[in-house]
């Protein structure tokens, strides 16, 4: 909406360019025209799709986190909801209460059941752990990341597709153009069509936040840490600290040929 003449406007934007974590509907910004009117602008509907292939790597995950922040909310409102209702009975005062009711007897049935899903459980975990047998420790890392990129490829993959895709034509054709060609919207100029907000010319800031939390080095630490690990098991289960140390140190080349063979 104007201010100045309280005129309406539904308008179709594209975002090409960033990410959009920070976007939800209702949220308020300004809209400029063609000819430098401003608009109250509030987003009414979002169609989501990849903007980029970092992105669409890192949005499995992004939806597992948000699963789950949904999910404590929930019980947490429950949880909340149940609290409330327990005090409103304790300040309306003592009534009589229902009967007891007679405790149940635990089904034998009940207990093999339960016997026989926690006996599959440890059979499955026990498999699972086997699988890992023989693999040396500097390899897990390697599986992590191999397992984060099977994760990931599909919607990386998708999103590839997705992208090769994009057509302007349909949002020129709805706003009154008319378009027969495909005007594909490549990585550049989807680069160009959504610009990133930079300082004016002329302008500064202060360079340090006088309020900002003071960055912690325990990352750095710990990533340290991981590496020289990583590093050290890499060259002790493949014998060169064995035979840097003329055997004093590390596994002998008998003992990583043993544990070749029985992976």
């Amino acid at each position: 909406m104007n201010p100045a003449t309280g005129g309406r406007r539904t308008v179709v934007a594209i975002l090409s360019q960033g990410d959009d974590d920070n976007l939800m509907v209702g949220r308020n910004g300004i809209f400029f025209d063609r000819k430098g009117r401003d608009y109250d602008a509030t987003i009414t509907r979002i169609v989501s799709n990849p903007i980029s292939l970092r992105q669409a790597f890192w949005a499995p995950y992004k939806k597992l986190v948000r699963l789950v922040e949904q999910q404590i909310a929930k019980r947490a409102t429950a949880a909340g909801a149940d609290s409330h209702t327990q005090l409103a009975r304790v300040a309306e005062g003592p009534t009589a209460g229902p009967a007891r009711k007679e405790d149940k007897k635990i089904d034998v049935g009940t207990v093999a059941a339960l016997g026989v899903a926690v006996g599959a459980i440890s059979t499955a975990l026990a498999y699972f752990l086997g699988l890992f047998k023989g693999i040396a420790s500097w390899q897990f890392p390697l599986l992590a990341a191999a397992l984060v990129l099977m994760i990931s490829l599909p919607s990386v993959v998708l999103a590839f597709m997705q992208l090769r895709k994009r057509n302007l034509g349909p949002i020129l054709d709805a706003n009154g153009w008319a378009v027969n060609a495909k005007a594909r919207i490549t990585v550049p100029f989807g680069t160009s069509l959504t610009g990133i907000a930079r300082l004016p010319p002329g302008a500064t800031v202060e360079a340090g936040d006088r309020f900002a939390e003071k960055a912690s080095v325990w990352p750095k630490v710990l990533l340290a840490v991981f590496l020289l690990w990583w590093l050290h098991a890499y060259l002790r289960d493949e014998g060169w600290i064995y035979r840097w140390t003329d055997g004093r140190w590390g596994r002998s080349p008998a003992e990583v040929a043993r544990s070749a063979a029985g992976r």
